[in-house]
């Protein structure tokens, strides 16, 4: 077999693979193709979509990137380029790979459509508006460019007519997680939680690791009081995409809600660690800090309360009859270790990596 008979072979498993969401399995294949064939543009896009998929997105522009140097012309390895950056917060860096994409590919409507979505972060909304209008002429039906398009007029504040999109998505898709899951976005938006933890529901049925729906999930239900379920939502979303700061931040509103004080600094002294210059994972830090202060004072006047209460009933039983202080100080006494022990400060938390 020839090294681009078995690099064909990868590829083809590598797609398979990341048609189940197998993403790991994917990125094996993709990884093995390329060792039959360094270069091979095609073994790196797949590389690109498997590190996508598992929120690897470093990696994934790794692999982007190679693509590009691989074969400049095709216009799906600038994409993916762009979906890379944008997935780590790099809009402005994002448009340039995507208008060489259209350059090469202008009438592909999802290139239009992840591009309208750079766009309105970066605050052109009139051209985000007008890419939106142009990805949605090219292909009405595409369900990315329905998803995308969804996403983006919400962001822009329509939000009547992104969920008439996110209803036809799930007209046109209905066993598919992907407009379920925007619509489950686009009702937290809206403050509909009731709604919105319903779509979110279905869309996790659907699609158990869809990491957005979780965090939807885990939002809308902090917001209806339902904390039990917040909590596990927010676990499982960052069990997914570990670090996601929505599902940290719902995650410790909903561990303070149950008192566990502790848990909620450690996960947030975890991000802080992994983002220091986050303003707002800092001011929840010190709240929560300022909490176990507060409880672990209370802890210390609840412990002495105890002694005294034990040695004072100990004396006054002692003034009548001596044998029966001995068992009331004996009593006493277990009181008040068992007050200290179980009320002791907890241990520091460690310092955030450098």
């Amino acid at each position: 077999m020839t090294p681009s008979e078995v690099a064909e072979r990868h590829r083809r498993r590598a797609r398979v693979a990341l048609d189940l969401g197998r993403y790991d399995t994917a990125e094996r294949e993709a990884r093995d193709a390329l060792g039959a064939a360094p270069s091979d543009a095609d073994a790196l896009v797949l590389l690109t979509r498997a590190r996508l998929g598992a929120g690897r997105y470093d990696g994934a522009l790794e692999a982007a990137e190679a693509a590009v140097q691989a074969s400049p012309d095709l216009g799906y390895a600038h994409y993916l380029t762009a979906f890379a950056l944008q997935c780590l917060g790099r809009h402005g860096d994002a448009l340039p790979c995507l208008e060489r994409a259209l350059t090469l590919e202008p009438s592909f409507a999802r290139y239009h459509a992840r591009r309208a979505f750079s766009l309105a972060e970066v605050g052109r909304k009139v051209d985000a508006a007008e890419a939106v209008e142009r990805a949605l002429a090219l292909d009405p039906r595409d369900g990315v460019v329905m998803e995308m398009a969804a996403r983006v007029l919400g962001t822009l504040g329509s939000h009547d007519r992104a969920e008439r999109l996110a209803r036809e998505l799930i007209a046109l898709e209905p066993g598919s997680a992907t407009g379920f899951g925007r619509l489950a976005w686009l009702l937290t938006e809206q403050r509909r939680f009731p709604e919105a933890a319903e779509a979110a529901r279905e869309a996790i049925r659907l699609d158990p690791n869809h990491y957005a729906a979780w965090a939807n999930l885990g939002y809308a239900a902090l917001e209806l009081r339902l904390y039990a379920e917040a909590e596990s939502a927010s676990r499982e979303a960052l069990r997914l995409r570990p670090g996601l700061s929505s599902a940290t931040t719902n995650l410790v509103a909903a561990l303070r809600e149950r008192g566990a004080l502790d848990e909620a600094a450690e996960l947030l002294a975890q991000g802080r660690a992994r983002d220091p210059a986050n303003a707002t994972v800092e001011r929840q830090l010190r709240e929560v800090r300022a909490a176990i202060a507060t409880r672990d004072e209370v802890r210390l006047v609840d412990r002495v309360v105890v002694t005294l209460l034990g040695a004072v009933a100990t004396f006054i039983v002692a003034l009548v009859d001596a044998r029966v202080a001995l068992v009331v100080g004996v009593l006493a006494l277990i009181a008040t270790v068992i007050a200290w022990r179980v009320g002791r400060k907890p241990e520091a938390l460690p310092p955030p990596a450098p």
